[in-house]
């Protein structure tokens, strides 16, 4: 095999290279809980005591303690430039890289039992550090994984010289050994630090340790164990490992995967949709319009660039397999979209449902699994149908997961609906899910549920299933004795009962709600009534599926309607007319055949008149004999003479007239046929006109009835000659009605699921069983990988979304191997690396990549100077470098419909406009200024503002707030440690003094929520400093990513900086770009307070568009508060 053409190879092995150079991060204290703990800890420092020592870590009966200890600790920022000195000495990071990267990493991490004994086989040294040493020693990172196993083998020696093994060798948490001390930390790091070089060794760091202890039931030790080892150099390494060898053995991917890797669509290849009127028509035709929509209010359906996405994503992957780009600006409502796409995924699969005969029907012969009795589902039913949804950023995730089961998330129109809803609590209570106000959250049906990481899986299985047997099964039935497992006694999965413990102290068993197993059980008695039900919910499903055709078809019709009736309305112009044209001239020859046969009449007269005169003339001048005689001998009388010259006038006049009138006759018949075909194709034009208009009727009649259905328009040219921002709100081809009628086949389709389920109750008792064994990791080795697809084929049945980080991924779904997933769903994927995704969509027949690449850019902690030496070594195009790219602008160059995007701020320099995929450019969020800023500085005006009244002028949303309006306060900082401003920090401790005496809210009267949000960290840890010092209750701070994919109504952004050349390189990397601003001022709703010196800032690119929209308020600079925050003078008492 030609690696040197072979591509995707190449750029797999560059991004796995890339990620032996990832810098993995340690917990914080962000990750407390009342069974962790997580401490940082400095050899001179007062925290400096091991856990291990410490009196409220020491073991009890019940509990044991599990140390996970990160040694070699510093900041990314630090360890990042060791890496880049390591390899490159003479260079430095750029104020980009040191921007870019956050948090604390760590040199090597192992698992220390409760007495401080570490466990040899948990160890992990950091791979950038021996990539440093590998690089510098060989210039390859081919042996990096062996040179892992070394440092983990190494480490083991080392354990084993510390502590004594019993004589069985065991080093688990009941063995006896010496504990770690601080000497044997420092030598750890020490012996990692080597690999980074002698400048690392010399570099004065503040090294500190950090551990994470968790309180564990001694009877879950083990597991947690091997959990607790979980933690990784990259999270996408081994499938980046896996799919290199797959490519090295010339095995093709699938078609995602291949497109995904494949190469950009030309630009000839590219439609822009919001230029090219007939391409957007047909992306929105109601051919493609999804028979199911989720139920929100049926008075917001979606708008042309959404119908546009969720039409395209379904009409080309739902029957195949592929990979689609979604562009979502902010507010643009990315995730109603994906509501819909799987409300539509779902139906289908209630359709596969529909046409089984019985609810028995949808399995398999059963099998052994896990020692367990397993009926595998039909694939026929199921195949492709799994939802997965997965993103870099935790609040997407959380939206779609935790959004979509809550009941506020159903509109209220719909009768009440339940999908096993009191499961769906029981989950929400376990994962301690609650929503923006710390209260729980009320859920409708478990239709989708947060995995990703072990703890979710072990809490959504103790709140989902909870299997509770101790020694002896559940008491039997008929139903239930044909699915019991063949080990019904087995006690392992007693160990899944509880996993929250705190909760299982405080909340008596009794009062919780049953989980799924317990209604399974109950329904299993009553088998008759759930057959029925079933039979009942098939029919209900259908008759409404029948119904939806219905009303598509007479859309589908009006829509035909509407485009013929254009069509047409040419054509009969044209006829019209024709028509008109021919009876002009046929009037004219009528008129003209009329006067010759006048003249024809006239020339008749004359020639009676001249033929009277001649007969005169031959009468007066009759010959006598001898004339006649001579004339016989050839000789003329005097006479005849005058005869002749008599009768020569008469005569030619005669002749001439007669001649007149046969050419007049003549012309007269010729006209005559010339109108006859006249007249001919004026009655074929009226005739053809005729049946146009009868058509037209017909078409109108069918159009009318498309409007009757409260569909407000469809793509005809009355449509596409709105003004650009009308056309972007409307909706094509649906109604009210319509969108009511496909709301309840989404809920129809659900209910048919449940009443599947309870009406093969006894079966999903002993497939659910295995599947919270899988989930829980209580099966172990019991569970071949191959056989993990058919027990996801069942959860997938029972709860339609699955969501998880991409880090979380390959974990999750071990043993699922290529195209075993139906739907991978990625949003915020602008904020997610290229390399990151690779795995799912490997691991998936469809992809849908929704984001943003000019919002927050992916995390990405190599030196770029390093990134740059990599890709060259292996020959890619920068096009493939994470340094630049993400998984959304991969996913974009590959999609066909789109739209171009300018990022310069006059929106017309080519050089700079980007290909997005599938635009969405209806925003609902911001009011102005923030919604034109950002769609000035990012989207070349393309966005349009959603909320508007009936004349199109924009809707603020009503608000109270005691600072005003949205304003810059500008502060000319003099106190100054850069990049914070101890004077920016005095207003906004005066600006949020003011909001707890007088508390902003909307119509509701609710405190509003309020973020403050700075580019740089340094800068946000000084204002959560000024947020905890004041007790400002209810205000978060971050920087701008942390912010990216949530809203509230009021923003303030402290820009920091110091003046002049000291602050200039950090202003520049700020605005060297549109993403930052865009993030931070479209996450205020109604409110965007804007804190800086407008001297250092206001000229700067994109910054001058939100300046110029501002209000400027100027404040005094170098004064300090004299009283307390509750007391101080504000500045805007005034």
């Amino acid at each position: 095999m030609n690696d040197e053409n072979n591509e995707p190879l190449r750029v797999l092995r560059f991004w796995r290279d890339l990620e032996i150079f990832n810098i993995p991060t340690t917990p914080t204290a962000k990750d407390n809980t009342p069974q962790i703990k997580v401490t940082t800890l400095r050899r001179r420092g007062p925290q400096r005591t091991l856990p291990w020592h410490r009196t409220e870590f020491a073991p009890t009966e019940p509990h044991a303690f599990l140390h996970v200890v990160y040694v070699g600790v510093a900041d990314v920022e630090d360890l990042a430039r060791l890496v880049l000195r390591g390899i490159l000495p003479a260079d430095d990071l750029s104020e980009r890289e040191v921007q870019r990267v956050s948090g604390q990493g760590w040199l090597a991490a192992f698992v220390v039992n409760e007495h401080g004994v570490p466990l040899p086989d948990s160890y992990l040294a950091a791979s950038y550090a021996h990539g440093v040493h590998a690089f510098r020693e060989t210039g390859a990172l081919d042996n990096v994984n062996a040179r892992l196993q070394r440092a983990k083998e190494e480490f083991a020696q080392r354990c084993h010289r510390l502590a004594q093994a019993d004589e069985h060798g065991d080093t688990t948490a009941s063995a006896p050994g010496t504990p770690l001390r601080w000497e044997d930390l420092e030598a750890e790091r020490e012996v990692v630090c080597a690999l980074l070089g002698d400048g690392a060794q010399k570099a004065a760091l503040d090294w500190r340790v950090v551990v994470r202890t968790s309180r564990i039931k001694r009877s879950k030790l083990k597991d947690n164990q091997e959990a607790a080892t979980e933690f990784l150099n990259s999270f996408y390494l081994d499938d980046l490992d896996r799919l290199i060898g797959q490519a090295e053995k010339q095995r093709p991917f699938g078609a995602a995967l291949t497109r995904y890797l494949g190469t950009a669509i030309k630009s000839d290849g590219r439609v822009d949709i919001l230029t090219q009127h007939a391409t957007m028509a047909q992306l929105v035709s109601a051919q493609h319009l999804p028979r199911a929509r989720w139920p929100a209010p049926s008075k917001h359906p979606l708008v042309l660039a959404q119908q546009a996405a969720v039409a395209e994503v379904l009409r080309t992957l739902d029957p195949g397999s592929g990979i689609l780009g979604v562009n979502g600006p902010p507010g643009t409502g990315k995730t109603t979209l994906l509501c819909d796409v799987i409300a539509d995924i779902v139906t289908e699969r209630a359709r596969r449902i529909a046409a089984l005969d019985k609810p028995a029907a949808l399995f398999d012969e059963p099998v052994q699994m896990a020692g367990m009795k397993f009926s595998p589902l039909k694939r026929t039913v199921v195949d492709g149908t799994a939802i997965v949804v997965a993103s870099n950023n935790n609040n997407a995730v959380k939206n779609i997961t935790q959004e979509l089961p809550a009941r506020a998330k159903i509109s209220g129109e719909f009768e009440p609906v339940a999908y096993f809803d009191e499961v769906i609590r029981e989950i929400f209570r376990a994962q301690k899910v609650l929503d923006d106000e710390k209260q729980p959250i009320d859920g409708w049906g478990v239709i989708a549920a947060a995995l990703g990481n072990v703890g979710n899986r072990r809490s959504f299985a103790a709140g989902f299933f909870r299997d509770e047997r101790k020694s002896k099964p559940p008491t039997a039935t008929p139903n239930m004795a044909v699915d019991a497992p063949d080990n019904a006694g087995d006690n392992e999965a007693e160990e899944t009962a509880v996993t929250d413990d705190a909760t299982s102290r405080t909340e008596p068993r009794d009062e919780r709600p049953p989980t799924l197993k317990q209604i399974l059980e109950t329904a299993s008695e009553d088998y008759a009534r759930y057959q029925a039900e079933w039979k009942a919910a098939k029919r209900a499903f259908l008759d409404l599926h029948a119904d939806v055709e219905k009303q598509r078809a007479v859309l589908v019709a009006a829509e035909q309607a509407a485009r013929e009736l254009d069509r047409s309305r040419v054509q009969r112009e044209t006829l019209e007319a024709s028509l008109q044209s021919v009876a002009e001239t046929l009037a004219a020859s009528e008129q003209a055949l009329a006067n010759s046969r006048a003249r024809q009449n006239d020339l008749r007269a004359l020639m009676q008149s001249h033929q009277a005169m001649l007969a005169q003339c031959e009468a007066a001048h009759l010959p006598s004999l001898w004339d006649r005689l001579m004339r016989w001998f050839g000789r003329e009388t005097p006479r005849m003479i005058a005869r002749r010259q008599a009768l020569a006038a008469p005569t030619q006049a005669l002749s001439e007239t007669g001649t007149a009138l046969s050419a007049i006759s003549r012309d007269i018949a010729q006209s005559e046929a010339v109108l006859q075909r006249e007249r001919d194709r004026h009655q074929a034009v009226s005739r053809e006109l005729a049946t146009l208009m009868r058509q037209r009727q017909v078409h109108q009649q069918a159009l009318d009835a498309g409007y009757a259905t409260g569909a407000k328009h469809f793509p005809d040219d009355a449509f596409w000659s709105l003004p650009s921002d009308t056309r972007h709100r409307a909706s094509i081809a649906v109604g009210p009605a319509l969108d009511h009628l496909r709301a309840r086949l989404f809920l129809h389709a659900v209910e048919l699921h449940r009443t599947t389920i309870l009406a093969n109750a006894s079966k999903f008792i002993g497939n659910l069983r295995v599947v919270n064994g899988m989930l829980t990791n209580t099966l172990q080795d019991k569970l071949p990988a191959d056989q993990r697809p058919r027990l996801w084929d069942v959860l997938f049945f029972v709860v339609p979304v699955v969501s998880t980080t991409l880090a979380s991924f390959d974990r999750l779904f071990l043993g699922m191997e290529q195209d075993s997933l139906g739907w991978l769903l990625i949003d915020e994927a602008g904020q997610a690396t290229p390399q990151s995704a690779v795995g799912a969509i490997w691991r998936s027949r469809r992809a849908v990549i929704v984001g943003d690449p000019l919002q927050v850019e992916p995390v990405f902690t190599v030196p770029l100077r390093l990134t740059e030496a990599l890709r060259r070594q292996h020959q890619v195009d920068p096009a493939w470098s994470p340094a630049d790219e993400s998984v959304q602008t991969l996913a974009d160059r590959i999609t066909p419909f789109g739209s171009w995007v300018s990022r310069s701020t006059n929106g017309v320099t080519d050089d700079t406009r980007i290909w997005t995929g599938m635009p969405l450019r209806t925003h609902r969020r911001c009011d102005d200024p923030m919604f034109t800023v950002a769609n000035r500085i990012a989207y070349a005006g393309q966005m349009v503002q959603g909320r508007v009244d009936d004349a199109g002028q924009p809707l603020p949303t009503p608000f109270s707030c005691v600072l005003g309006q949205s304003a810059w306060f500008d502060v000319a900082s003099r106190r100054v440690r850069h990049p914070v401003s101890e004077d920016e920090l005095d207003v906004l401790r005066q600006c949020l003094t003011a909001l707890r005496r007088e508390p902003a809210h909307g119509e509701d009267g609710k405190p509003a929520r309020l973020y403050v949000i700075s580019p740089f960290r340094k800068v946000k840890n000084a204002c959560q400093k000024v947020v905890k010092d004041g007790q400002f209750d209810g205000v978060e701070c971050g920087t701008v990513h942390t912010f990216q994919g949530k809203e509230a109504a009021i923003v303030f952004l402290v820009l920091g900086t110091a003046p002049g050349p000291q602050g200039a390189g950090a202003r520049a990397w700020a605005t060297g770009a549109p993403n930052l601003l865009n993030v931070a001022i479209t996450r205020a709703k109604c409110r965007l307070y804007v804190i800086g010196d407008t001297q250092q800032w206001a000229r700067l690119d994109y910054v001058r568009e939100l300046h110029a929209a501002l209000p400027v308020i100027r404040l005094p600079s170098g004064t300090q508060p004299s009283a307390s925050p509750e007391h101080m003078p504000s500045l805007f008492d005034a």
